[in-house]
């Protein structure tokens, strides 16, 4: 019998559930055998690896344990930072669209949304459908929820895009030396001005995009309903625009939490590398860092894991201590936050059920008042 502390949390987390679970959650048979197959295969190859060269991992294990647990401690402790300077830029740009969202329910939101993408099925939207549901409770309006997450996603990946573009120039004009991989510096230049610059088009500039959905809409193909609605949502993306930039001409301090939020999840990247034993500069561990979690885009089991320890390795990483150091990372940066996040859905929970409450008395008291003014 689990104790009541927590039996509470988890069941207003299945209660999230049913809230949060979107229409066609449940995946075809054929997908899941390609997942079940992918995962298969994953495990295979970690095998594989690891027979080649366990004792590579046993001694970058070793060393892990001998340097003690000050590594996690500093991990756990730069994790803390970064989901603070998350919930600071969070609370500032989406916050601002109700007068009564507090610092905690921004935490919550934020705690609630990575628990929520790690451990429910929200089709690997999570963080968005929290914060949507919880936003939307609080009374925030549809299209101003749209337009301030858009923006809070813009400053946030910027400051991405900006630091993948810095740390490939370090890497690919030659200014720190890596072992091997300095093509992956140009790499990573041209994936953040392709991909930074597309977006920045996309949102400036949508009139080509809006063409295309009218060719799509007025067809009688099965994207012509769904084409239609995008074209009605377009006016928002050069609205999210105004809004960052409308950030940026006035900062506030609250803006360093976006790159508090990056800059503090690699110092727990670079403080398990150490641990392990894995010596590269702090720019191509950044530059990895910011690769590899590009390969989160890719709807694969372990994509992220994956592609970071592959790029740490192709910058001339030891493969079984950045695997190592790579999986004590994800241990600290995502299911510590997950672990925690489940409370703070169970928070969430009572307070949407309260701002519900409060919102329905003030729609009764209006009905009520209109009908006496009638008489």
């Amino acid at each position: 019998m689990l104790p009541a502390t927590i039996r509470m949390p988890t069941t207003s987390v299945r209660e999230v559930v049913r809230e949060l679970r979107p229409a066609g959650a449940v995946k075809p048979a054929g997908h899941r055998w390609l997942t079940a197959l992918l995962v298969v295969t994953g495990a295979a190859l970690v095998g594989v690896l690891l027979a080649s060269h366990g004792h590579e991992f046993v001694d970058a294990l070793g060393r892990a344990l001998h340097t003690g647990w000050w590594a996690v401690a500093l991990g756990a402790a730069c994790e803390a930072a970064s989901l603070a300077g998350y919930v600071l830029l969070l609370h500032h740009v989406v916050g601002k669209g109700s007068a009564r969202l507090r610092v905690k329910d921004s935490y919550d939101i934020a705690l609630g949304g990575t628990a929520a993408t790690r451990l429910l099925p929200t089709a690997g939207v999570g963080g968005v459908a929290v914060a949507v549901w919880a936003l939307r409770a609080r009374g925030v309006r549809p299209r101003e929820l749209t337009e301030r997450l858009l923006a809070f996603l813009l400053l946030l990946y910027g400051v991405y895009m900006a630091a993948l573009f810095a740390s490939g120039a370090a890497v690919g004009l030659g200014l720190v030396h890596v072992p091997q991989g300095q093509a992956l510096g140009f790499l990573g230049m041209a994936a953040a001005v392709g991909v930074g610059g597309g977006i920045v088009v996309l949102f400036a500039w949508p009139a080509p995009i809006h063409a295309a959905l009218r060719r799509m809409s007025e067809g009688s193909g099965r994207l012509a309903p769904g084409a239609e609605r995008a074209i009605e949502e377009l006016p928002v993306l050069r609205a999210a625009l105004r809004a960052a930039w409308h950030e940026l001409r006035r900062p506030h301090l609250a803006l360093l939490g976006a790159a508090a939020s990056w800059g503090f999840d690699i110092a727990v990247l670079a403080a398990m590398l150490h641990a392990f034993g894995v010596a590269l500069p702090i720019e191509a561990i950044v530059l990895a860092y910011f690769l590899g979690t590009l390969f989160n885009l890719l709807p694969l089991p372990g994509s992220l894991s994956g592609g970071l320890a592959g790029a740490l390795i192709a910058l001339g990483a030891p493969a079984a201590p950045a695997i190592a150091a790579v999986l004590a990372y994800r241990t600290i940066a995502v299911w510590l936050p997950a672990a925690s996040g489940i409370a703070s859905l169970a928070s969430l929970r009572t307070s949407v059920a309260e701002w519900r409450g409060e919102a329905a008395g003030v729609r009764a008291g209006t009905r009520t008042a209109e009908r006496q003014f009638a008489v």
